[in-house]
């Protein structure tokens, strides 16, 4: 099998451009717009024990590559369609001639396995091409026909540099090596099954959204198992941590663009394990009690329920890693001595807390990072916490605590061992605790005064979400852009400034997928 660092590589490349130059020259379609999910037709001749398949969409007329031109333009572009054409002018690309017959709708590229030891694998780039036989014509162009011959009746070249190139109706094949030509062919002919029929690959597709600028499937075991994950020592210890079932089991990504803003997923059928009641579908309470000019909030449930899930499962293993570090003898010695700093007897009667939704929001009132007010919010059982609370403040507050008045409830206000100011209280099963400027704003909070939930920029990023909400951050760009206004922002920035809304990131366990997302979102 030849290495894929030879002369195939110059191929693949070849293509890879030409595509690129199409997307380059996008704005070309930038008036029209169809909204109608990507066809991947190049999963139905990519081998089902592929490993890596990556797939781009090319139909330039949808509404994914529309859209990411006019959001590029809120972003402060003068003339993206100008720019767009120069660029492809100047990288020597002819529309017509050389651009066009590429776009079929979509293109990728799949690898089937690696081998460490010859540095080597099997793969191909597979396109959906507007026009195929011109397609085959720029191959030759490019790289030069060495020979030509025949598979199960599909006449295909051997280019120059070592790569195969063969037409397959309506898409072109162009390979890696000879044998990796063939097992395409034998999946268009069907005598081998397709990445399009397997039923990961299936679920994934079907759960991540249709309509997208590009799609990534990834299957470990296909990729890796034959020099990694077949390994006795590396499988014993996944299965011990419980990553086994996130690590062998197939993942897929995709990024889009909305009339909203820009979005991106990631999600993988394996089990979520011991982290699921952090990945939980769910609303956010605390959302709705920090003040609406909250610069960052990250929110997320269960951290105790997954803590003690991760350690009934795993406790011999960290024993034995901690053992080995020569610190502690146990993962219990640990925790006691970290608890011991804190005033507890063990750090887990801090973490035992957190069996509800856990915050944090971070806001800058006066436009300084430096003066940033921050609040932890947690739901716990007040009795047990606050005993908790109040053995952690005798231990580290250099002095007693002043008592003061903040909306209709007690708030305790002290000095840590460096001397900085800290607050808590108690509310409605909450626990409040942070800078005490920040934990009085929750505490003051008025009926129908401002809230994070009730901000446009957070509501229209929950609401582009693809998915519910789980364990999650969203930074408000527009407040956080503005931090040290006063010293002036650069002037390349003042039109992100006024376009860029939010920014939220999410993780969640929802029908049985594990997803990672992302989406943001550009003012109108």
């Amino acid at each position: 099998m030849p290495s894929v660092l030879r002369g195939p590589q110059g191929i693949v490349v070849t293509a890879a451009v030409a595509v690129a130059g199409a997307i380059v020259a996008a704005a070309i379609l930038f008036t029209s717009s169809k909204a109608s999910d990507v066809n991947l037709t190049t999963a139905s001749l990519v081998p089902a024990d592929a490993g890596v398949y990556v797939a781009l969409n090319t139909d330039l007329s949808s509404s994914q590559w529309v859209s990411t031109f006019k959001l590029v333009e809120k972003l402060g572009a003068d003339d993206p369609e100008g720019e767009l054409k120069d660029g492809a002018e100047e990288s020597g690309f002819d529309w017509e001639d050389d651009v066009a017959p590429f776009l079929g709708g979509n293109a990728a590229v799949y690898i089937r396995g690696l081998d460490v030891d010859s540095i080597s694998a099997q793969g191909a780039v597979i396109l959906r091409a507007k026009d195929p036989g011109r397609v085959m014509e720029i191959l030759e162009e490019q790289a030069g026909v060495v020979d030509e011959d025949e598979y199960s009746g599909v006449e295909y070249l051997l280019l120059g540099l070592d790569g195969y190139a063969a037409r397959l109706g309506d898409h072109v094949v162009i390979a890696i090596d000879e044998a990796s030509l063939e097992e395409v062919i034998d999946v268009h002919q069907g005598k081998a099954p397709a990445l399009a029929g397997v039923e990961e690959f299936k679920k994934l597709r079907d759960e991540l959204t249709g309509n997208f600028l590009g799609f990534v499937y990834v299957s470990t075991e296909s990729l890796l198992g034959d020099f990694f994950l077949d390994d006795p020592v590396v499988r014993a210890a996944l299965d011990q941590s419980g990553a086994a079932g996130m690590v062998f089991r197939p993942a897929a990504w995709v990024i889009g663009a909305r009339k909203g803003g820009f979005e991106f997923q990631a999600a993988s059928i394996g089990e979520s394990g011991s982290i699921s009641p952090m990945l939980r579908p769910r609303e956010s309470r605390f959302a709705a009690l920090v003040p609406g000019e909250t610069a960052i909030f990250f929110s997320t449930a269960g951290i105790a329920q997954a803590w003690q899930a991760v350690v009934d499962e795993a406790r011999d293993a960290i024993d034995d890693a901690i053992r080995q570090s020569g610190d502690y003898d146990s993962l219990d010695d640990a925790l006691q001595d970290a608890g011991r700093e804190l005033g507890l007897e063990s750090i887990e009667e801090l973490v035992a807390l957190f069996e509800g939704e856990t915050a944090i929001a971070a806001s800058f009132p006066d436009g300084n990072s430096a003066n940033a007010e921050v609040v932890l919010l947690a739901e716990v059982d007040e009795a047990r916490a606050r005993a908790v609370i109040e053995k952690v403040v005798a231990s580290n507050a250099t002095g007693p605590g002043e008592t003061r008045q903040a909306g209709s409830v007690e708030m305790t206000v002290f000095d840590d061992v460096d001397g900085d100011p800290l607050a808590y209280a108690f509310k409605d099963g909450a626990l409040i605790l942070g800078t005490p400027a920040g934990v009085e704003a929750v505490l003051e909070m008025a009926p129908g005064q401002p809230s994070l939930a009730g901000l446009k920029r957070y509501q229209d990023s929950v609401e582009q979400m693809p998915s519910a909400l789980g364990t999650y951050a969203f930074f408000n760009l527009g407040a956080l852009l503005r931090l040290e206004e006063a010293s002036g922002v650069p002037a390349v920035l003042d039109a992100a400034e006024r376009a860029l809304e939010g920014l939220i990131i999410n993780a969640v366990d929802e029908r049985g997928v594990v997803r990672l997302s992302g989406v943001l979102t550009i003012e109108e």
